[in-house]
């Protein structure tokens, strides 16, 4: 991609690491400043979860990168950023192309000299039998749900390595640990992304590195949007959810930013289920 095509929204870069510190009236106050002068990449970040935790993230003091295929919502949401008076950067970015994935991680890198945060929430998912599933979902489900995430988190790795510091997030599912039938690549897809969680907490730890999972429930988004319009599948989770309602993706951005906080500097190699009790 060109640098033209690189979008930054209402800052130049000097501001970008500035931080701003002359700007500190917001329309949404945020509960904290837990990410003041820290850099956070959110892949997937253009709407749905991804969105709530790139607000949430620019709210409390983070410079946010936000990377993902949706040039235009990418756009509405960093506008939306901005208008809280964040830092914002975004980056037109296929996670199935493992150059695009560089290229983002070096943006952030040109723009601001470390990374801390790494939030993995792209996802996709096709309800279809198993044995109807096609070799075509099966790599489209895992190229973008875990493929990408490995790429992503290599490439942050290495300088967090350097830095000796990171907190790596990777956007699981209760499917890791519950499956459910007609969803196979999606099921493994996130019971992989929690071992790789895992994995790299293992691996990573030394450095001084934190990767856990957060595994959502059921979420109103543009992903499950198909799911919630069939009666079918409402009335199987009408009883599973103690607290009696879906979930929103503010529900999952507080966590979220927990465990990539230095609130959660002893926390690695966990997932943190957050579904309204549907496990309990």
């Amino acid at each position: 991609m060109n640098d033209s095509e690189e979008v930054y929204v209402g800052a130049q870069r000097d501001e970008w690491e500035r931080g701003r510190q002359g700007r500190r009236k917001r329309t949404i106050e945020p509960n904290s400043r837990r990410f003041i002068n820290q850099t956070a990449i959110v892949v997937g970040g253009a709407q749905g979860i991804g969105k709530a935790i790139a607000l949430r993230l620019a709210s409390e003091g983070a410079k946010v990168l936000i990377a993902d295929i949706d040039r235009a919502q990418m756009k509405a949401t960093a506008r939306e950023i901005e208008a809280l008076h964040g830092i914002v950067q975004t980056v037109e970015c296929d996670v199935r192309k493992k150059p695009q994935v560089k290229t983002a991680v070096r943006k952030a890198l040109r723009a601001c000299a470390r990374i801390d945060v790494l939030i993995y929430v792209a996802g996709v998912s096709k309800g279809v039998p198993f044995i109807a599933t096609t070799d075509r979902v099966w790599d489209w489900t895992m190229d973008i749900n875990l493929k990408g995430a490995f790429w992503f988190a290599q490439a942050v790795a290495k300088k967090m390595i350097k830095q000796r510091s990171g907190k790596l997030v990777f956007m699981a599912s209760t499917n890791a640990w519950d499956a459910e039938a007609e969803l196979a690549p999606y099921n493994i897809s996130k019971a992989g992304l929690f071992l790789l969680a895992k994995t790299l907490a293992r691996e990573l730890g030394q450095y001084g590195i934190c990767s856990n999972a957060v595994a959502p429930g059921l979420i109103r988004t543009r992903l499950t949007e198909p799911f919630l319009k069939d009666p079918k599948f409402m009335k199987k989770y009408a009883d599973l959810i103690p607290l009696g309602r879906l979930g929103v993706p503010e529900d999952i951005a507080g966590p979220a930013l927990f465990l990539a906080s230095k609130d959660a500097d002893y926390v690695n190699g966990a997932m943190l289920f957050v579904d309204g009790g549907q496990l309990a």
